[in-house]
């Protein structure tokens, strides 16, 4: 009897035991990961005095339930609006233990899985009522977290759809989520996908129209602490903007980007297509148009001090707003506008040492326009800097430059062509005076101009000229008026053949 009795123990208790055990320390532990994410969100970047708090932490065996509330202290707390809010927007989460957890795919193994409702119980009623009026008595925004036994995180925040009928407009919205996924707790990438459906503002000031948004925004990584790299890539249909039934604006998008980090300097590239272009507010004669930008060459330390210069300065900036709705004057005013101003030259200085490679840093600029298949504006523009004599000057002595010297610093190619349908009289009545001196050429229904300059020489349109003689051709056709200064240097700079057809397809192609 006693042996099957150690067997009972051995089969059945001491697995029960081992497995309550184990739900014991996971919720030890995830408590613990749950304080630990809280404390590291920033609600205002830099700013200590508005923060989200654990306020309650009610552990069990197999669940917890966690109350965090947005907390405003300090200077804020003087403000009776903020100081209002304070404790009175916060989520409750109920959080179930592993190494089982309940998710809304089912049971999975890891840490814990959490759900999270935003709780306005506390608000004022007639924040409440609003609310309520907003999501049809529905929790305003609901949230599911997944925490992996490998430190990985999935998130899930998802809106209510809302649908508000009122006197001073109508609200409605089909959808809104966020998913992010983080691999590792500790660092990145954080990847993130966003869903927008059936957006609609009617107000008596316009319409603003979402059909749907979708779309991922990837932080791939994140250097020296504050530069993000991103990759980007976003759809858009049926967005609109009209005023009084009048459609000013409508389009469908797409938009893509990306950062790259090539060890001492990084390089970044995007892409914007639009299609179903309509409206009164559209300048030109058009349907669908892309728009590439892609650059080259850039610093990368120099950028990493760029940015943590600009976030001390939008720091100080949103104290000193954050004091004046206080009524708050900083201690010494003085002290404060000449940090400012000490971040500004900082930055200036950073930017004209630092920031660009000679012979590396490049940028590159590529407009199409069409209009019923057929091209309507095609703009190609290229520009390599190469500082002088290869190197890069301190501010004062660039400031001291020569004109001369100056067209030293730059390659620049630059295509233009236009169909005459969409040039705007002013321009169009000087084409023939610009034909004339040999800036521009027309070929049917076509303007164009292709223009290389590099040093104190420029290649307009197959011809050699100096930038002098340049100038004087223009103050020929468009009257002494005209001011045009070609900043150039040396170097080869190949100019992408004219392209057909319709705008450049979704990649990075159209250069």
């Amino acid at each position: 009897m006693k042996k099957e009795f150690a067997l009972f123990v051995v089969l059945v208790v001491l697995p029960v035991v081992a497995w309550l055990a184990a739900t014991f320390y996971v919720g030890l532990r995830v408590e613990q990961v749950v304080r630990d994410e809280v404390a590291k969100m920033e609600i205002l970047p830099g700013e200590d005095d508005v923060l989200l708090d654990v306020v309650r932490y009610e552990r069990g065996l197999f669940s917890s339930t966690a109350h965090t509330c947005l907390i405003i202290q300090g200077e804020l707390a003087a403000m009776p609006e903020a100081a209002a809010l304070s404790g009175q927007v916060c989520s409750l989460s109920t959080i179930h233990h592993g190494p089982l957890a309940f998710t809304d795919e089912g049971l999975r193994v890891g840490l814990a899985s959490t759900r999270e409702v935003l709780d306005l119980s506390a608000l004022p009623a007639e924040g409440k009522g609003l609310i309520e009026q907003l999501f049809q008595g529905k929790a305003p925004v609901v949230g599911h977290t997944f925490y992996g036994f490998d430190g990985s995180v999935r998130i899930r925040v998802a809106f209510s759809p809302v649908n508000l009928d009122s006197p001073m407009g109508t609200v409605a919205l089909d959808q809104l989520q966020l998913d992010v996924y983080r691999p590792d707790i500790q660092g990145y990438p954080v990847n993130s996908f966003v869903i927008l459906k059936g957006l609609d503002i009617n107000a008596p000031q316009g319409q603003v129209a979402i059909e749907s948004l979708t779309g991922s925004v990837d932080v791939v990584a994140m250097l020296g602490g504050t530069l993000p790299l991103t990759d980007v890539n976003l759809n858009g249909e049926g967005l609109r903007y009209a005023q009084h039934d009048l459609s000013l604006l409508e389009f469908d998008f797409t938009l893509k980007g990306s950062s790259q980090n090539k060890g001492d300097t990084l390089a970044g590239k995007s892409g914007l297509w639009l299609e179903s272009v309509a409206g009164a507010m559209v300048p030109l004669l058009m349907d669908s148009a892309y728009l590439g930008v892609e650059y080259g060459g850039l610093d990368k330390q120099a950028l990493i001090k760029v940015n943590a210069l600009n976030n001390e300065l939008d720091q100080l900036q949103t104290n000193l707003l954050l004091g004046a709705m206080a009524n708050n004057e900083p201690a010494d005013p003085q002290e404060t506008v000449d940090r400012i101003k000490t971040l500004i030259d900082e930055m200036m200085t950073v930017i004209g040492e630092q920031l660009l490679h000679p012979g590396e840093s490049q940028l590159a600029m590529t407009l199409l326009v069409d209009n019923a298949d057929e091209r309507q504006l095609s703009l190609d523009a290229r520009t390599r800097y190469l500082g002088i004599e290869r190197r890069n000057l301190p501010l004062q002595e660039l400031q001291a430059l020569t004109e001369q010297q100056m067209n030293q610093m730059l390659d620049i190619a630059l295509q233009v062509e236009m169909h005459e349908a969409i040039i705007p009289p002013p321009l169009a009545m000087q084409l023939p005076g610009l034909a004339s001196q040999g800036v521009v050429v027309q070929d049917g229904s076509r303007w164009r101009s292709v223009l290389n300059a590099s040093g104190d020489d420029v290649v307009l349109n197959g011809e050699t000229i100096s930038v002098a003689v340049l100038k004087q051709r223009l103050e020929a056709a468009a009257g002494p008026m005209v001011d045009v200064t070609l900043p150039n240097g040396e170097g080869d700079v190949q100019v992408a053949p004219q392209k057909e057809g319709r705008p450049a397809e979704k990649g990075f192609v159209a250069h």
